[in-house]
């Protein structure tokens, strides 16, 4: 286990293994989290990721390994219906 350092701000920022190690056993325990915290809050588990990524200073791009296809499924689904990623699929608002 390694913690990274953001020199600019002297804040330490943990890496993603740190964080499964240290908080959850497993990737699908994290996604777990991400899920019940959404649904429970009323919240996009897109939200969710990104705030929990913002308050512990985590690079989203890290916490992708962790997380579950099937939350990854959600999460572009919920992306795709903000209009938020290029693609052939165009849902029109109905």
């Amino acid at each position: 286990m390694k913690l990274v350092v953001n020199n600019t701000s002297g804040k330490e920022k943990l890496n993603d293994v740190y964080l499964l190690t240290k908080e959850f056993t497993t990737p699908s325990e994290f996604s777990q989290f991400i899920e019940k915290t959404a649904y429970s809050l009323n919240l996009s588990c897109m939200d969710v990721l990104i705030d929990y990524c913002q308050k512990r200073e985590i690079d989203l791009e890290g916490v992708s390994r962790l997380l579950s296809a099937s939350l990854k499924e959600k999460i572009r689904v919920e992306a795709q219906d903000l209009n938020l990623l290029k693609g052939k699929e165009h849902k029109l608002p109905i």
